[in-house]
């Protein structure tokens, strides 16, 4: 998309009700949109939530496979378990969480004075931990910068880095670190590094860890990450993931509903004090937009955060018509969006006034439509939802394979 500009966008476009600042950093958001927008204006608003240090993230491996063949239950125990581990371990060196690990993904700060080499030490024995013991397997991307912490979560190019790098090109069992962390490994290090050469174009220097000292004796106490679940269903799948015994598995009441994932487009890229803003800004307009349709169609705003928002609706008409309105609204102001559509059972849940967040193979299905195969101005809508939505009269036009499942959907 064009570049970020004040005067590009119509009065209001920003706006948000007080109370979205449980998942948005309101005032930061209103005095950067009503500001001049330099650099230096960019840079006093951020420094009170500016860090330096590492942020490790994690994604899980063959959970899309897995979603189509177990009970939405027992993927939450499998990837409980990781999940436990990576806090714990990371706890133990001095990390801590960051937002709410309500997906299979996870993301720790540790502060400069954590030493590279005692983190990736640590995170060698944490995946050697989750191999031995857990279904699933997971990757790990940890990466040294400066980040942005604003509404609960991590803003700027170096929290984009690492992210994407992690959800989208590391395997089960696998550890890499970009050049900056690499750097800051002391003279000759133990560790193996390989680099990930066909990274090097989008990413930078990315080096896949592939050998090198653990680190031992670490005291493992804290396994509770920062859960949307109540303290009876974590338990609970504690207990299940524990015994496997049956009767201890959660019975949570799931709702059928339809899953609408938006991802928007990247603005043109800026200095990272100033991206990181534009970003909070054009994220906000996005709830407002979700809010205003909302009104009129019905249907819920799981969460806003970053490129990406979420919605659910009874009815796969009715999500399909917030979809188009969503898409011609933001291509009204010349921002694109690609959008995702499945229907299913899922777990909702509340964490707090006007924060949710959703579990389930619906949720997981509109992600690979809208982020692994999206198109830009195009909404695709699985074969499930698309004939509950009025669809069915002519074949899904796409038809491909992700992660090893078959999926077949309409490009509308």
């Amino acid at each position: 998309m064009a570049k970020f500009a004040r005067d590009r966008f119509p009065p209001g476009f920003f706006d948000l009700p007080r109370d979205a600042g449980e998942t948005l950093p309101v005032a930061v958001i209103d005095r950067w949109t009503h500001s001049d927008q330099t650099r230096e204006t960019a840079r006093a608003l951020l420094a009170p939530h500016t860090l330096q240090g590492t942020v490790v993230s994690s994604d899980s491996a063959g959970l899309t496979r897995l979603t189509r063949e177990l009970p939405l239950i027992a993927i939450l125990a499998m990837v409980n378990h990781p999940k436990e581990f990576v806090h714990a371990y990371g706890r133990a060196v001095g990390g801590r969480a960051i937002g709410v690990w309500a997906a299979d993904n996870t993301q720790m700060f540790y502060p400069g004075d954590v030493p590279a080499e005692r983190v990736l030490g640590m995170l060698l024995a944490a995946l050697d931990h989750v191999g031995r013991e857990c279904e699933v397997g997971i990757g790990l991307c940890a990466h040294a910068g400066e980040y942005f912490e604003l509404g609960g979560g991590m803003y700027g190019p170096d929290a984009d880095r690492v992210e994407l790098v992690a959800e989208e090109h590391t395997e089960g069992g696998e550890l890499v670190v970009t050049d900056t962390l690499a750097e800051r490994l002391p003279a000759g290090h133990a560790f193996a590094l390989t680099p990930r050469r066909e990274l090097a174009a989008e990413f930078g220097g990315i080096l896949r860890v592939t050998g090198g000292p653990r680190l031992e004796g670490l005291a493992l106490t804290d396994f509770n990450y920062p859960a949307p679940y109540s303290a009876d269903f974590y338990d609970g799948l504690g207990a299940f993931t524990r015994t496997g015994r049956q009767s201890a598995m959660p019975r949570p009441a799931y709702e059928d509903l339809a899953v609408v994932l938006i991802e928007r487009e990247r603005e043109e890229l800026d200095v990272p004090e100033v991206a990181a803003l534009n970003d909070l800004a054009l994220a906000a307009a996005m709830k407002r937009i979700g809010g205003e349709l909302l009104r009129d169609l019905g249907g819920t705003e799981i969460k806003t955060a970053g490129l990406i928002s979420l919605f659910t609706f009874d009815d796969c008409r009715v999500a399909l018509d917030f979809a188009r309105a969503f898409r011609g609204t933001l291509a009204g102001q010349g921002i694109q969006c690609r959008i995702g559509v499945d229907a299913g059972p899922v777990l909702v849940f509340q964490l707090g006034p006007g924060s949710r967040d959703i579990a389930g193979s619906a949720v997981n299905t509109a992600s690979k439509l809208a982020q692994d195969r999206g198109v830009f101005g195009r909404i695709h809508v699985s074969d499930a939802a698309g004939r509950r939505a009025g669809l069915g009269d002519a074949e899904p036009a796409l038809r491909f394979t992700l992660s090893g499942v078959e999926l077949a959907a309409y490009d509308v």
